[in-house]
């Protein structure tokens, strides 16, 4: 969820952003500005635009704080970040100004180049591939969806995970960084690679479809996270759709944890722009210090892909669906048939604004603000809960019909039905499905957004 350049406030740009983003600094201590300098303005930067400030208990944290009191700014941050375990969730975060300009602005990340998950839970140390760039170092050794990894360095997963944790390991060094896997194929066969992280560049889109669906045309989009680099994929993927007379879509977000604000406005007026035309698409709320900057945007039918015969849309969502995704998710829930496929969202209604400061070589992205659609609904805390619950099955493809999610999202929009599978309610602890998505505070933005590395 990101609004790119709202204005300019006490110096600082203020930079809508949803999706929980991150990337740690490194060494605080060769920046321009002193560590004292850095510490204090994130106190301040809080203490007038933190969105949770309208709270008794965190008017409390700043009576009598004294910044200096904290070893490093992100020592401070990690304090005055709003009950952590439901809320503020490391989405308040510090980055550099280039990296965040290089992931948002550019589609561009250091790393290997895949995404990855455990299967049924850390604890059986079965971690495997859920997705990998093309041209990324890991694709060019040979990684591919569904493989696992079995060993890193010599260690075994199960290792890593009692020691420092697979997220520190795979998140370590930057370009030229090397770590050796030990990969299983699905036929069973193991081979060992070394792999280089390297600039990845992200395809935002890297597949679509029509398919033919009791005579009519059911369009589909796998969408990877909502960066500028989208935008005019987006436009091309629904110009087609639209000369194709799809009339019912399903857009695949099980892997998309958000982005710009700018890019999910465009895809929910793709899909809704037509059929709600002038009516709320979402209002942005902040606290009641800033209440002068909310906002309502409406959506508009003036955007060349936008679907005309649209008549349902299914989104196939996992935990790792976040932010930017919900919020397209909660905007059209009020206005056409939404049907949510896989498993419950991440839970992410808040949205974050960037400030650059020390010299502008950091920028702070702390939560600033919420979204709630026409019908005022958010605080979705806990996320969007399926109306089918589906696997994400890692042998296959995305895009390939026969997998479990598209196939369960197919067979809805042909029967109305979950196939074999009673309407689902949600859990009532949702938090333990979200270790994919929220790792670490300081994870940098690709590992946060898509999870990736």
């Amino acid at each position: 969820m990101v609004r790119i350049g709202w204005a300019l406030f006490a110096a600082c740009a203020i930079v809508g952003c949803g999706g929980g983003s991150g990337q740690s600094p490194g060494n605080v201590n060769a920046f321009s500005c002193s560590i004292g300098v850095q510490r204090q303005a994130i106190h301040d930067i809080m203490l007038e635009w933190y969105f949770f400030n309208d709270e008794p208990e965190q008017q409390q944290k700043y009576a009598g704080l004294d910044p200096a009191t904290f070893a490093m700014p992100e020592d401070l941050l990690a304090f005055l970040r709003y009950r952590p375990e439901q809320f503020d969730r490391g989405f308040s975060f510090i980055t550099t100004t280039l990296a965040d300009s290089q992931f948002f602005g550019e589609g561009e990340f250091v790393g290997f180049g895949f995404g990855s998950k455990f299967v049924d839970s850390p604890l059986n140390a079965d971690l495997r591939l859920t997705q990998v760039f093309p041209g990324s170092p890991a694709a060019l050794g040979g990684f591919v969806r569904g493989h696992r990894i079995v060993m890193i360095d010599g260690r075994t997963i199960a290792e890593i995970g009692q020691a420092e944790g697979v997220s520190a390991v795979l998140g370590a060094g930057g370009d030229g960084f090397t770590l050796t896997f030990l990969m299983r194929d699905a036929l069973g066969d193991d081979f060992e690679v070394e792999v280089t992280k390297a600039l990845v560049t992200i395809d935002p889109i890297p597949s679509t479809a029509v398919f033919d669906v009791a005579g009519a045309k059911v369009g589909y989009v796998d969408f990877r996270t909502f960066i500028s680099t989208a935008n005019a994929e987006l436009d091309l993927a629904f110009a087609q759709f639209e000369s194709q007379n799809v009339s019912a879509l399903i857009v695949d977000l099980r892997y998309n944890g958000g982005g710009l604000v700018s890019t999910a406005e465009q895809l929910a007026n793709l899909i809704g722009g037509i059929i709600a035309n002038g009516q709320v698409l979402s209002e942005t709320l902040f606290n009641s210090a800033k209440s002068a900057f909310d906002s309502i945007v409406r959506f508009r039918d003036d955007l060349p892909g936008s679907l005309s015969l649209l008549q349902q849309v299914v989104f196939i969502t996992t935990g790792s669906s976040a932010s930017a995704s919900e919020l397209v998710i909660n905007a059209l829930l009020p206005h056409t048939v939404v049907t949510l496929v896989g498993s419950d969202t991440f839970g992410k209604p808040v949205g974050q604004s960037g400030f650059p400061y020390c010299n502008d070589e950091l920028l702070f992205r702390p939560v600033t603000f919420e979204t709630v659609n026409a019908l005022r609904e958010g605080q979705y805390f806990d996320g969007l809960g399926v109306n089918c619950a589906a696997t994400d099955e890692l042998q296959f493809a995305l895009g390939d019909p026969v997998e479990a999610s598209l196939a369960a999202a197919l067979g809805f929009i042909e029967t109305g039905m979950c196939a074999s599978i009673a309407l689902q309610s949600k859990p009532s602890a949702p938090a333990a499905r979200h270790q994919d998505l929220l790792r670490e505070p300081g994870a940098p933005a690709a590992q946060r957004l898509l999870g990736a590395y």
